[in-house]
């Protein structure tokens, strides 16, 4: 039985936990057990799921993502363990102690390879630009000169035809895109957690209504992958506003694609843990090159 499985519950049912299985019954179908840890996300599509506490409990000890979906089955909510890192105090001292300037290469660091990575996206759709290439080596310490939005007008223009990229707007590829940044922020809340890091706390991401600020930084670099996706379904004719479930499993699959870290081939799911941890060096000794980066196509 495969590791790092994702669980989509799109059925009525019941969880619940027996001799560490997750338990699934749904309504008229035969139940299905599946080992907690070979599970890293649960989604909970369908609000008529019930959960036990005891599942909860375990959920929690056993460091998986837990997502809740809206009416429209877009998730909005996770449920994450709380800090279980052994010296979570002198981590969280340091991390609001930041200082400034580091805060700024870190940013910088991230937004760098972004850029670096949607250039690699065009690469492989057969769109290369020069222009957007050229933004990645032209970064400065806190992205002063905003080069993120400028690389994304032209990545977003080259990538999709007729698209605008707006989380509120009515197109199928904003939806998917919408659903698939989602997952991957809740495991790297996940990841950034099992490290002893608080979300809240961000490197540029810093708005005190936003639990995840640290998370939405971090998330920058594996965006491209989900757009991987997302572009490789419009041209399959597989996309629609309503996000079937194959979509959403094909979404679901970003987490179990690979990208390049110290010249190795690394899960998304790992790449997660890579970038938690090495943050956590970077932090500690104030140098920013300890921060370990995935590398996209």
């Amino acid at each position: 039985m495969s590791a790092w499985r994702t669980i989509l519950v799109s059925k009525p049912c019941r969880l619940s936990m027996k001799n560490r299985q997750l338990v699934y019954e749904p309504k008229d179908e035969p139940t299905i057990t599946v080992p907690l840890e070979d599970i890293t996300v649960i989604v909970l599509e369908n609000n008529a799921s019930s959960l036990s506490s005891a599942l909860l409990s375990h959920i929690a000890e056993s460091n998986i993502a837990l997502f809740t979906c809206d009416n429209y089955h877009m998730p909005n909510g996770l449920f994450s363990p709380f800090h279980q890192h052994s010296r979570l105090s002198q981590i969280a001292h340091i991390q609001v102690e930041m200082k400034l300037p580091l805060k700024k290469q870190i940013w910088q660091k991230i937004i760098t390879q972004k850029i670096s990575n949607q250039a690699g996206v065009l690469r492989y759709f057969d769109k290369e630009d020069f222009q957007v290439k050229i933004l990645e080596t032209k970064v400065k310490s806190g992205d002063s000169e905003n080069l993120e939005a400028l690389a994304a007008r032209r990545y977003w223009s080259l990538l999709f035809n007729d698209f605008t990229r707006d989380q509120k707007a009515l197109d199928a590829r904003n939806i998917a895109l919408n659903y698939g940044y989602a997952i991957l922020r809740g495991v790297v809340a996940r990841s950034l957690v099992a490290y002893g890091l608080f979300p809240t706390f961000g490197v540029f991401h810093h708005s005190e209504l936003n639990a995840y600020n640290l998370a939405d930084d971090m998330i920058e670099p594996l965006r491209p992958m989900v757009d991987i996706v997302v572009k490789k379904l419009e041209l399959e004719d597989a996309l629609d506003v309503h996000l079937g479930v194959e979509t959403k499993t094909a979404l679901l699959n970003v987490l179990v694609m690979e990208m390049r870290v110290n010249d190795e081939n690394v899960l998304v799911l790992n790449v997660c843990d890579i970038m938690a941890q090495s943050f956590v060096k970077a932090m500690k000794l104030s140098d920013v090159n300890r921060l370990l980066l995935p590398k996209a196509v």
